[in-house]
């Protein structure tokens, strides 16, 4: 992922934390907040609920792959936190996907290319 496509600053990810919206499911929680810019900032985070180290940073890159798989289909101008949940270490890649698009579609964050 691009460096500038990522949201880094504690600062930013507090706001999107604090002041936007947020879903959820059993894999992962999205949170979203209009940005200024043209483009998505996203930020990937698994915290110590999910496992050691080794567990985290496979979480991350799993969750980082779905993100990148997606990212032409999202709505641009939002900064996005993604939060992994325990469970995204057990589901296999294409439920994160659909696990993902759901909460996307959910927010407004994507059209449904389904209709």
């Amino acid at each position: 992922m691009q460096r500038r496509l990522r949201l880094t600053r504690n600062d930013d990810i507090d706001r999107v934390r604090q002041n936007g919206q947020t879903l959820a499911n059993a894999i992962l929680v999205l949170g979203f907040l209009p940005n200024q810019l043209k483009q998505n900032r996203i930020a990937i985070i698994a915290g110590r609920s999910v496992g050691g180290a080794v567990q985290r940073n496979f979480a991350k890159r799993r969750l980082r792959s779905a993100a990148q798989s997606l990212a032409l289909a999202f709505n641009q101008g939002y900064d996005l936190v993604l939060i992994a949940r325990k469970p995204i270490l057990q589901v296999k890649y294409a439920a994160l996907v659909d696990g993902l698009k759901n909460l996307a579609l959910d927010a407004g964050l994507m059209k449904d290319e389904s209709n």
